[in-house]
């Protein structure tokens, strides 16, 4: 490879590093000042970035703030992606059937950056519900029981990097910590789905589960929750069960995904 092609090379690996930054700290965005910290680049090269990113519409920049978020033709792409392979419809029956097998909310979760988002919910029949997490909630990568069963499938350097990211966010979750978490992230591991309770919501126990395709990418996480008196052991593995089941069932339309 020559020096020119070499310098091309860096200068595109640099552009989607600054991209993927604003991806993964989600709808708060990043300051230049903040690329340049985290990208550990020179602010010039930062700004010519950034630049060029906006004018693509990959970026912008909301009027009278300082802060980089997403472009609306990242939107587009992300409305393309979804017409080819939109997630939510696949897991629609999994999520129904879940509800109705154990008369709990059920949950689509899946993955911005440092953060979970819930993509689909459907209601259970118990009087009790939990309705504390509606579509479009975001939360740090491992709060809930969805995102701690994503955040699980991580290497363990990315799973470090994301509790990094996040610390600073965890203390307005009750007594979670990092090293909770990182227990926690153990526990599911060795579990095969998450069982967390009582820091995004007082009194309530989620359980998720994990999702990949034929390719071994992980899609998301369906998950269950309900009051813990709901969520006993026995509870816990039959919608452990039920999960299990279900994405099995739609395994056949994940792996083309």
């Amino acid at each position: 490879m020559s020096s020119s092609e070499a310098r091309g090379t860096q200068s595109i690996d640099r552009t989607f590093g600054v991209l993927k930054q604003v991806v993964a700290h989600g709808f708060h965005g990043l300051t230049v000042a903040e690329l340049v910290t985290i990208c550990e680049l020179e602010r010039p090269t930062v700004h010519r970035i950034v630049q060029a990113l906006e004018r693509q519409g990959l970026l912008k920049r909301p009027a009278g703030s300082k802060r980089y978020v997403l472009g609306d033709y990242c939107r587009q792409m992300a409305a393309a992606f979804a017409d080819r392979a939109d997630l939510r419809k696949v897991c629609g029956p999994v999520l129904r059937a879940v509800s109705e097998e154990t008369g709990n909310s059920a949950f689509l979760i899946g993955r911005v950056g440092y953060e979970s988002i819930c993509l689909a919910r459907v209601v259970g029949s118990y009087p009790v519900q939990v309705l504390t997490v509606n579509v479009g909630t975001r939360n740090p990568l491992g709060v809930g029981a969805g995102g701690l069963a994503i955040l699980s499938t991580l290497p363990l350097a990315e799973q470090g990097e994301c509790i990094r990211a996040n610390a600073k966010r965890l203390s307005g979750y009750g007594s979670l910590t990092e090293s909770t978490l990182r227990a926690l992230i153990r526990a599911t591991q060795r579990r095969g789905h998450s069982v967390i309770g009582h820091y995004s919501a007082p009194g309530i126990v989620g359980i998720g589960m994990a999702m990949r395709n034929a390719s071994g990418d992980v899609l998301g996480a369906i998950t269950t929750s309900s009051i813990d008196s709901r969520m006993s052991r026995d509870d816990q593995a039959l919608a452990a069960m039920s999960m299990a089941k279900h994405i099995a069932q739609v395994q056949s339309s994940l792996d083309v995904l």
